[in-house]
């Protein structure tokens, strides 16, 4: 048994959820007291500069100069922060690039670059989330950051330093840390600081113009120019007192979150020496943790480690804790002696050494059927499966990896090229019934370009092969490479998808949840998604929904209909906390247009709500203490709708406890 971290900070997703709602109400909150700060300062300043130039003292009550500070501000502070966070709507890859990144291909031959995606991947298959796209920043500190507004846009950046001096379980403590921040909904926040900062550092530069405008060739209005630079260097210092204030607010933000993420990823690693021996490097490192890139102030909050070093004010503006304070909490008998840092090296061995059967199975583990040498974990009840909901664990990691591991060759390389990634997808969605094949291929061979087609012919043996239950993970491992494609290209792509789906005149449940995972995880990057606003509180006057999902939920896992009634009877029991009204409408009744509406309605709930359908329908699931695939994939598409990334279920009969 392996011990627990030394960490008594452990985290929950949908309390971690409504911090994180919390946390953005407060900088709304700060950002309105600091433009009316400003505002009244660049009153005072205007106030000050009317009255040094007047012959008889001036009232210190002026409408006329209030009218002109309050817009004034407002606009320039307000207009800058809603720019800056419209520059970066795409999402996380606007950070990455914003900050100097570099794309890392699936197909690159870089062995330090090839550990990473391997770690990235398994991390993100473990949690129940697409892979996101990864970036390395030609920096020799080791640092890192997640950007995005959600897992389904975000991106994760490491630091070349990262690569060249972490082991491989240090590099694991490092993406775990940033994958917290994806799953804790911590990223939205952190771009919506970048605005603000920004907005109030707007007159600094505002002020900064209005000196350059003054100066220059004299003039008869000499009075005049020394009026506009007095007001340009006021601005300009009003400007510099308004970002020191927003820095303190981004610190004060920025912080807590970090021990939460540090105490998530021992969490999910089990294994505190890999975060802390990351932390400590940093600290033995000449570079330690820093970031040459002059935007890296923007975005100082989001890196896993301090991006500047200075003394007492830097310390007081500091958007982490002390690095050794953080290395305390993970190991606390850590002297304050930080190790030598030398390079480490990868060989080929240790990339491939899991698919020479080195992945050791847990022992007591249910194994998969078909793949009997990928274990995967099972939840015993509802409730333990919904606490899984934005958690992982050393085991879902092994499994991931393992999983990882066991895909043929053929497709994984596929999954990582953009050109084989959507014939892949189209590979997917091909009928195991030949005349329906037949059909879809046809439409496919007229409609998408001549290689496409060869290409969906050339994987379609690979694919039929592959057991049901990794189909998903393996349509998780082509989103980054689905991700670069142009604009024209994804509609194409999307036009070809829609077409082999409605091929036979009817909407399969794997093709549902394909569609889900494809809307929610791919089509954000080119059509941003207006954000949802919790508006939903009352579980009483979300019961109908929750009975609709419920109903399609429990017909697709039963056959029986007494057996279906009590699996939604559960459900709705588990959901209500007692008793309920609703009974189980007919099957025919239930369709995927009423189910995928009743969906977007209970995704404007807020995170306690959310976790009560998600032990809802585990509830239904288990009802026959048994996981069919398409519940499992159904489950996947209603997390994903719902923004609670799941582990995967294992599929099979449940052991109990």
């Amino acid at each position: 048994m392996l011990p627990k971290p030394p960490l008594t900070m452990a985290t929950n997703f949908f309390q971690q959820q409504d911090s994180a709602r919390r946390q953005t109400f407060r900088l709304v909150v700060y950002f309105v007291l600091a433009i009316l700060i400003l505002i009244a300062l660049v009153y005072g300043l205007l106030l000050a500069l009317s009255m040094s130039g007047a012959p008889e003292p001036v009232s210190w009550w002026q409408p006329d100069l209030l009218l002109l500070a309050a817009p004034g501000v407002g606009l320039v502070v307000g207009g800058a922060s809603a720019f800056k966070v419209a520059q970066l709507a795409s999402g996380g890859q606007a950070v990455a690039l914003m900050l100097g990144g570099e794309e890392v291909p699936g197909t690159t031959t870089d062995l330090r670059e090839k550990r990473l995606l391997n770690v990235v991947e398994e991390m993100a298959l473990a949690a129940g989330v697409p892979v996101p796209p990864v970036y390395v920043l030609k920096e020799p500190g080791i640092n890192a950051f997640a950007a995005g507004y959600a897992p389904g846009d975000a991106v994760v950046a490491v630091s070349q330093g990262c690569l060249n001096y972490l082991t491989r379980d240090e590099l694991q403590g490092v993406v775990a840390h940033e994958f917290s921040h994806i799953l804790n909904g911590d990223m939205r926040l952190n771009i919506r600081l970048i605005g603000l900062i920004f907005g109030i550092m707007a007159l600094s530069i505002m002020g900064r113009m209005l000196m350059f405008a003054s100066g220059g060739r004299s003039s008869g209005r000499n009075d005049s120019r020394a009026g506009l630079v007095l007001l340009g260097l006021g601005v300009f210092v009003l400007g510099l007192v308004g970002a020191f204030f927003g820095r303190l607010i981004m610190a004060a933000v920025s912080r807590q979150r970090e021990y939460l993420a540090d105490a998530s990823a021992v969490q999910f690693t089990r294994n505190p020496d890999g975060i802390g021996g990351a932390l400590k490097k940093i600290g033995g490192l000449a570079e330690g943790s820093r970031i040459d890139n002059p935007q890296a102030a923007e975005a100082a909050h989001m890196f896993f480690a301090n991006a500047f070093s200075g003394g007492t004010l830097a310390g007081l503006l500091a958007t982490h804790p002390p690095l050794v304070e953080r290395i305390r909490r993970l190991d606390p008998q850590f002297d304050s002696q930080f190790p030598e840092v030398r390079p480490v090296s990868v060989d080929q061995e240790e990339l491939e050494g899991a698919r020479r059967g080195r992945v050791p199975p847990f022992a007591g583990m249910p194994r998969l059927p078909g793949l009997p040498q990928v274990p995967l974990p099972v939840f015993g009840f509802a409730d333990e499966a919904a606490s899984r909901v934005g958690q992982v664990d050393p085991e879902e990691i092994s499994c991931a990896k393992a999983l990882h591991d066991s895909m043929p060759d053929v497709l994984r390389v596929a999954a990582q090229e953009p050109f084989s990634a959507r014939a892949l997808v189209y590979a997917l969605l091909l009928d195991p019934r030949a005349d329906l094949r037949d059909l879809q291929l046809t439409r496919l061979k007229a409609g998408a370009e001549p290689h496409d087609f060869a290409e969906t012919l050339r994987l379609v043996a690979a694919v039929k092969a592959l057991p049901d239950t990794h189909r998903l993970p393996l349509l998780d491992l082509t989103m980054p490479a689905l991700r670069q494609m142009s604009p024209g290209q994804h509609r194409a792509f999307r036009a070809e998808v829609e077409g082999l789906m409605i091929a036979d005149q009817r909407l399969s449940l794997f093709e549902y949840t394909l569609r889900c995972v494809l809307h929610r995880h791919l089509d954000a990057q080119f059509l941003p998604p207006r954000q949802t606003r919790p508006v939903h509180s009352s579980p009483q006057k979300l019961a109908h929904p929750v009975a609709t999902v419920l109903a399609l939920l429990a017909w697709e896992g039963q056959s029986d209909p007494d057996q279906a009634a009590r699996a939604f009877d559960m459900g709705m029991r588990s959901y209500i906390g007692g008793d309920h009204t609703h009974r189980l409408p007919p099957r025919e009744k239930c369709s995927l247009a009423e189910f995928d509406a009743a969906l977007q309605t209970l995704n404007q709930s807020v995170p306690a709500i959310k976790r009560r359908i998600v032990v809802a329908c585990t509830s239904c699931i288990l009802a026959n203490k048994q996981i069919i695939v398409r519940e499992a994939e159904l489950l996947r598409a209603i997390c994903d709708t719902l923004d609670c990334p799941l582990p995967p279920l294992v599929v099979g009969e449940v052991q109990g406890r």
